[in-house]
C-alpha cells in the first residue's frame, strides 16, 4: 500500500518533537503513534486502522498561513494522552507540487489508495480548498457519497472560471457525479446570500447555527451517514478558535465542535475526517491549533468505540416499527437498534422499474413526528432526492 504512495510524501520530522521527547510518557499519543519514516521497523503485514496526514497547502486561498497548520497540531496533539489502545500511522505531509492542481492530484491519488485499503483517513490542512481534491477520490470508486461540512459560509461560485477556497463548493456539487448528498452544519445567514442559501436547500441540507446548536444531538444521525466530514475552523466562534483569517464573533463552542468530531468517530460510515484553515499566523498562544488537536483527539476516541452496526442487513435485524400516516400511500418503516438506541427508517425509490430501499439514519423525534400523523422533513426530503 504505501510502496504506491510514498514517493508523495515527506514523512514527519519528529524533531520537532523534541519538547515532548525529553519526557516520553507511555501514554502520550507520541508514543503510540507509528510514523513513516519508522515502517523499516514496523511489520508490513500491521494493518492500521487510521491513517493521519498533514497538507501544508494555501496557495489557492486568501488565507495564507494555514500551510504551517499540520505540523502545529500535530506539536498539540502528540502531547494528548490516548484515548484507548490505538493503531495509528501518520504518513507524513504531502510534498508541494509545483503548481496547485500538482498537489490536488497528489492528494486525491493519495487518500484514494487510501480508502481502497480500508484505512481511515484524518486530513490536517491547509486551507478548504483541499475539499474538492479528496472529494475526486471518493469519485473514483464504485458507490455515492455524502459531504458533511461545518462552515459559516456556502461558498459558491459567482462568474469563476476556476474554483478556489471562496468558491469550492460549486466544483464538487456541479462537477463530481458521484455526490449523493451535502450538508452543511452551522452557516451563519447574514454571512451568506439569499439566492445562496435558496440554491442549496433546494436539493441539499443546509443548517443554520443557531438550529445546529440548540440541540446539538440531533447532528448525529447527519453525521451518521456521511463519508466526509470536513470542519472549517472558522466555523468555531472567535473566543475558541482566534487563529483564523476572519474569525466570527459567533460560531460553535469549543466544547460542541468536539462533541460533533465525537459524532463523526462514531459513525461506521465517515472514512475520512479533515480540519482546514486553521492558521498558527493569527493564533494566540497555540490556542486555535490546541483546540484542532483535541478535536482529532475526540474524534479518534469515538473511532475506537464504533459499534458496527449500520450494514443494511444489521439494520433491517433491529426492532422495527410501521408507522403509517394518512394520505401518504407509503407506510415509513423505522428501525432502533437495542444496542444502541439509534434510529433509521427506509426511503422507497424506483430504479430501472425496480422497488429499491434506501436506509436513512434519523432521529426518535422523526419517529414521533410520523407517530402524530406527521411526515418527517427528513424523510420527506430523501423521498424526493431518489424519486
Amino acid at each position: 500500500m504505501l510502496s504506491n504512495i510514498i514517493d508523495f510524501l515527506n514523512p514527519v520530522n519528529t524533531n520537532i518533537f523534541e519538547n515532548i521527547s525529553t519526557n516520553i510518557h507511555k501514554e502520550l499519543m507520541f508514543s503510540n503513534i507509528h510514523f513513516l519514516n519508522e515502517m523499516e521497523t514496523v511489520s508490513n503485514n500491521k494493518n492500521f486502522d487510521i491513517a493521519i496526514i498533514g497538507v501544508p497547502e494555501d496557495r489557492n486561498s486568501k488565507n495564507k498561513g494555514t500551510n504551517k497548520a499540520p505540523d502545529k497540531i500535530r506539536k498539540e496533539l502528540y502531547n494528548l494522552f490516548i484515548p484507548s489502545k490505538i493503531n495509528i500511522i501518520d504518513i507524513g505531509n504531502l510534498k508541494k507540487g509545483k503548481s496547485v492542481n500538482d498537489t490536488y492530484i497528489a492528494l486525491s491519488e493519495v487518500v484514494f489508495e487510501l480508502l481502497k485499503n480500508e484505512l481511515a483517513v484524518v486530513i490536517i490542512g491547509g486551507s478548504k480548498d483541499l475539499i474538492v481534491p479528496i472529494c475526486k477520490s471518493y469519485e473514483k470508486g464504485k458507490k455515492t457519497f455524502n459531504l458533511c461540512v461545518a462552515e459559516p459560509k456556502l461558498n459558491l461560485k459567482e462568474n469563476e472560471d476556476i474554483f478556489s477556497e471562496e468558491t469550492y463548493l460549486s466544483e464538487i456539487i456541479e462537477n463530481n457525479n458521484k455526490l449523493f448528498n451535502y450538508t452543511n452544519l452551522g452557516y451563519q445567514t447574514y454571512y451568506n446570500p439569499t439566492e445562496n442559501i435558496n440554491y442549496i436547500t433546494k436539493k441539499y441540507d443546509t443548517f443554520r447555527l443557531g438550529i445546529s446548536r440548540t440541540k446539538i444531538n440531533n447532528n448525529e444521525p447527519i453525521l451518521r451517514d456521511s463519508d466526509f466530514f470536513a470542519i472549517d475552523i472558522s466555523s468555531i466562534k472567535k473566543t475558541d478558535a482566534p487563529g483564523v483569517l476572519k474569525p466570527s464573533i459567533h460560531g460553535f463552542y469549543g466544547e460542541e465542535i468536539c462533541q460533533l468530531a465525537g459524532y463523526a468517530g462514531i459513525s461506521d460510515k465517515i472514512s475520512t475526517f479533515g480540519i482546514f484553515n486553521t492558521n498558527p499566523v493569527f493564533d494566540k498562544e497555540n490556542q486555535t491549533t490546541e483546540l484542532a488537536a483535541q478535536i482529532i483527539w475526540h474524534f479518534i476516541q469515538s473511532f475506537y468505540l464504533r459499534k458496527n452496526e449500520s450494514n443494511p442487513k444489521t439494520i433491517k435485524n433491529q426492532k422495527k416499527y410501521i408507522v403509517n400516516i394518512e394520505g401518504l400511500t407509503e407506510n415509513i418503516i423505522f428501525y432502533k437498534s437495542t444496542k444502541t438506541q439509534r434510529w433509521w427508517f427506509e426511503v422507497p425509490y424506483l430504479k430501472k422499474e425496480k422497488e429499491k430501499i434506501k436506509l436513512i439514519a434519523c432521529t426518535f423525534e422523526d419517529y414521533i413526528k410520523a407517530s402524530n400523523n406527521e411526515i418527517p422533513e427528513r424523510w420527506w426530503k430523501f423521498f424526493k432526492k431518489l424519486n
